[in-house]
């Protein structure tokens, strides 16, 4: 604190010394804080640029997706009356070949049936056990029975009720233990209350279908509820209500007479679904034709963020080769330049596993132009489609077909079952599965290794031969790629986690560059406190030598 007093009083020399230090310490320690704050501001921009990289390719993802979710089939089904009935594309199968005519002669309804009736919905119903089975009554039974129920293979429902169960208690019992045992995507019993404006019941009511009725029995208090009227609905006692019989829809294509479960037919054309809404006495007309519209769009949608993503991208790669301050952040990193050329490799892949393939992006009018950006040409797509169709559902649907209905595919694997078209041999001793060895184990034969590894055939009539097509759609091939810088720890996470780790060293040179500092102040504080005592000492020693030859002189 004295050397630094006497430092700005010029006391000895004279000289601020003070700021001579600071000056000799800055001019030490410059370079090394430069490339240290330097470093820091770097390593923050390429953290906040891999950040965006990463947003980017998320935002490019979630954009296929709802591509991949919008079912684009590039046909569209038309009706001359949409009040009889509806077509629309709904499969990858979806084609120009529907033309036909359609006379709606009955509408499939679901087997109804209601219950003993109650004032509220919190009245008991009584204790016993509810089960229900589904089938086809030969008529609707009655007090007197003798009609018979035939099975139709799904599941019974049972539920067991106490003296406090209320009827909405009930309600509740049977949907919670209802299954869709057929696997249709509808259970096979819904439960309800309602109100007939003066008492509540329960209603039942199974999936539609003449083979879809149901058989009800009931046990102890459950039978016997309410003035004696109980639940149940067999062959020997029917004391729950028929509202509505459970009844096929009944039409005729072209002169043909059909029937199904369903007003919702979807084996009738493939590849699309018709919708039956009202009976008729006259035919009307069902035609499929090219749509292209949606197709159109997507594409269009694609293109358009694809590029975005590229353009971003480049921008961080950004080499100007006059201004050095206009460079990209990421110029000349390795991880960027992988993500760009993996993204732009997919415009030139091909899509394999298709029956007339392989096919590529340019098939549908989208090419890469000499800038790396995508183009798209509509009336190429026209084009295409018309020649084959296929070549846009590669873009959007994924595709599991065999060329032999005797020839199943049972089973593949994601992981390790490759996109490919593959022949299936087998004389008795020897199988192959494109090429590949296969086990067989009964009617199945499995393969574990080369690019059909994982995939399981089932065979019927003794077939020995067939063509297995396994293709990932473009958009499929595209998520794959996305996935993996997308993925927890991703080289993207690890890259971001390496800068920050860059960050934390460089907060650790940061604190060891201001100890180096301070220990140089201190050891040129030393030295120029002691040249000042040393200044100081000769000034004194000068100044009692001049008042000694003063003092002389005046003698």
């Amino acid at each position: 604190m004295a050397t630094e007093i006497l430092s700005k009083i010029g006391v000895g020399s004279g000289l601020n010394t003070t700021e001579i230090i600071d000056a000799l310490v800055e001019a030490d320690s410059a370079a090394q804080r430069e490339s240290i704050d330097n470093l820091e501001s770097s390593t923050k921009d390429k953290i906040s640029a891999f950040a965006k990289v990463k947003a980017d390719l998320k935002s490019f993802n979630d954009i296929i997706t709802q591509i991949q979710s919008s079912d684009s089939y590039g046909y569209k089904g038309v009706t001359s009356d949409s009040t009889i009935a509806t077509i629309t594309a709904s499969g990858s199968k979806a084609g120009a070949t529907v033309n036909s005519s359609l006379t709606v002669t009955t509408l499939a309804s679901q087997h109804s049936l209601t219950g003993p009736t109650y004032s509220s919905t919190n009245a008991t119903v009584g204790s016993g056990t509810l089960t229900i089975d589904f089938g086809t009554w030969s008529a609707d039974p009655t007090s007197g029975g003798g009609q018979t129920h035939t099975g139709n293979g799904q599941s019974q429902i049972s539920i067991t009720t106490t003296a406090t169960t209320t009827v909405t208690q009930l309600r509740d019992m049977i949907n919670n233990a209802a299954t869709d045992s057929d696997n249709d995507g509808t259970k096979d019993i819904l439960a309800s209350v309602i109100y007939d404006g003066s008492n509540y019941m329960l209603m039942l009511k199974s999936e539609s279908g003449a083979s879809n009725e149901m058989k009800v029995a009931a046990t102890s208090n459950l039978a016997t509820a309410s003035g004696g009227v109980g639940y149940d609905y067999n062959t020997t006692t029917s004391n729950m209500s028929q509202r509505v019989s459970g009844i096929d829809s009944a039409f005729t294509v072209d002169g043909i007479s059909m029937t199904r479960s369903s007003n919702t037919v979807t084996d009738l054309f493939e590849g699309f679904t018709v919708q039956l809404k009202k009976t008729t006495s006259s035919a009307i007309k069902l035609t499929s034709e090219v749509d292209l519209e949606n197709v159109q769009s997507l594409l269009e949608g694609y293109v358009m963020t694809y590029n975005e993503v590229q353009e971003s991208l480049t921008a961080m790669s950004k080499n100007d080769e006059t201004e050095n301050e206009n460079d990209g952040v990421l110029i000349g990193d390795s991880t960027l330049r992988h993500i760009q050329n993996e993204l732009r490799d997919m415009s030139s892949t091909a899509i394999v596993g298709y029956e007339n393939g392989p096919y590529y992006l340019s098939n549908l009018g989208v090419k890469t132009e000499r800038t790396g950006q995508l183009s798209f040409d509509p009336t190429q797509l026209k084009e295409q489609f018309t020649y084959d169709a296929d070549a846009v559902r590669a873009f959007f649907s994924n595709n599991l077909a065999s060329n032999n209905s005797d020839v199943a595919i049972s089973a593949f694997s994601l992981a390790t079952t490759q996109p490919g078209t593959y022949a299936f041999s087998s004389d008795g001793s020897t199988h192959t599965i494109g090429g590949v060895s296969a086990t067989k184990s009964g009617t199945n034969y499995t393969v574990s290794s080369g690019n059909p590894n994982g995939l399981v055939l089932s065979t019927s009539n003794n077939a020995t031969s067939g063509t297995i097509f396994y293709g990932k759609s473009f958009l499929t091939l595209v998520k794959d790629k996305l996935d993996v810088f997308l993925k927890f720890n991703s080289v993207v996470d690890k890259r971001i986690t390496n800068f920050n780790d860059t960050l934390a060293t460089i907060a650790e040179k940061r604190i060891a560059l201001e100890d180096r500092i301070d220990s140089l102040t201190a050891r040129y504080a030393k030295q120029y406190a002691s040249m000042e005592n040393s200044v100081a000492g000769f000034k004194e020693t000068g100044n009692m030598l001049s008042a000694m030859l003063d003092a002389q002189n005046k003698d």
